[in-house]
């Protein structure tokens, strides 16, 4: 089996193959960039003799469906502003794919879902944290229902604004009122502004509370496809750091994540873009702080007569162990984990799916398990109120 990881030495992929190299049994481990000088410099860092480095353009369409033919699974760790092309590609090469998730492709990728089905092939949505480990959450909740009502999915992300291109384009891209966001109720997709639905959400330590706002991810897209008419209400809330969220707040009251031109000095340039620009050139990609990426999900039904809610939390090892790679981590190796049970056919139909529809949730935790990151579960029923504890689902 030979798999092919576009953006394979980046900022998330690096992870993601990083624990291919350590974990699976595949043949080839092929990482692709369009910097092919840095992809070999990643795979002669990693010393397996199953890694080989590449260059690819993801915009050649052509090139991209040639070249997939040649692999059992692609991995693409790309910028989702790549995503729909390369979904194109991989369908048409009929070959597996799995991605990080989209804020914008999702709805366009899931209308592929025929032509992903005669082609025989699985498209995976978003096998990463948020969406990715959360859509296993919500689904393992809804084992423990006989009727799923809500799914309130958040996040809490404590890093650098900018420890790479694709990571401040995501923090700018949570908030900028460019960005459409939904929340699904009631059979319709609700569209909020930034910093709108406001909740207090606990996470593991070291987050613990926070404040956190709508956000546009594609859980809302995909799991009321997945769990059926009675699911009534599904959002994605996030955070970042207090300060980080204190300076996006202010840039956006002032325009300044806009994206309409403004003539400065004689030239045109969108606040939004000179923004990207500065903080791009002046911040560091690390520092002092505490680093950590945690998710948390809540699940709510009926079971029985009466109510249950049931509370998923991930955990990670500290920034003692883990430095400034728990953002790298916590996305690249669910990915890894999806990528290696695609390739053994444990998807459970061609199309395109996102992880709720393919993967046994308690399987894939065991998995995280090994790689320490856990996902603890907890169980309160409304006729006693009593609480499971917290236990690592899957674990123990």
């Amino acid at each position: 089996m030979k798999a092919l990881v576009l953006g394979g030495c980046g900022a998330m992929g690096s992870e993601a193959t990083r624990d291919l190299a350590l974990t699976s049994s595949l043949s080839e481990i092929v990482v692709a960039d369009v910097d092919a000088g840095k992809a070999a410099a990643f795979c002669d860092g990693l010393a397996d003799p199953r890694l080989r480095a590449m260059a690819v353009d993801v915009t050649d369409k052509a090139a991209l469906i040639q070249l997939f033919g040649a692999f059992d699974i692609v991995v693409n760790c790309t910028s989702y502003k790549f995503g729909l092309g390369i979904t194109e590609a991989a369908i048409a090469a009929g070959r597996n794919m799995l991605d990080l998730g989209g804020l914008y492709n999702t709805p366009l990728q899931l209308e592929m879902d025929d032509r992903a089905r005669a082609a025989g092939c699985t498209i995976l949505l978003g096998c990463g944290a948020t969406p990715g480990v959360t859509n296993l959450m919500a689904r393992r909740g809804s084992e423990h229902m006989d009727e799923l009502h809500e799914i309130h999915v958040a996040f809490a992300t404590f890093r650098a604004i900018a420890p790479s291109p694709g990571l401040l384009d995501t923090v700018l891209d949570e908030f900028s009122p460019g960005t459409k966001r939904f929340y699904y109720e009631d059979g319709q997709f609700i569209e909020t502004t930034p910093f709108t639905g406001a909740r207090e959400v606990v996470f593991a330590p070291p987050v613990g509370k926070q404040i956190v706002y709508y956000v546009p991810h594609s859980e809302t897209r995909t799991m009321p496809r997945f769990f059926g008419p009675s699911l009534r209400r599904v959002d994605v809330r996030g955070c970042w750091r207090p300060e980080t969220m204190e300076g996006l707040r202010t840039f956006n009251r002032f325009g300044l994540l806009g994206t309409d031109p403004v003539r400065i000095a004689g030239a045109e340039i969108a606040p939004k873009a000179f923004l990207r620009e500065c903080f791009l050139q002046q911040s560091s990609p690390t520092d002092d702080e505490e680093w950590a990426f945690l998710v948390n999900v809540e699940v709510v039904g009926r079971r029985g007569p009466g109510g249950i809610v049931a509370t998923y939390n991930l955990s990670h090892p500290p920034k003692s162990k883990w430095q400034f790679s728990c953002t790298a981590k916590v996305t690249g190796i669910p990915a890894s984990i999806g990528a290696q049970l695609l390739a053994g056919g444990q998807a459970r139909r061609p199309g395109v799916l996102a992880p709720e529809a393919c993967f046994d949730p308690q399987a894939f935790f065991a998995e995280l398990a090994k790689r320490e990151i856990l996902v603890h579960e907890t169980i309160v029923a409304e006729r006693s109120y009593a609480e499971a504890g917290q236990v690592p689902a899957g674990v123990a």
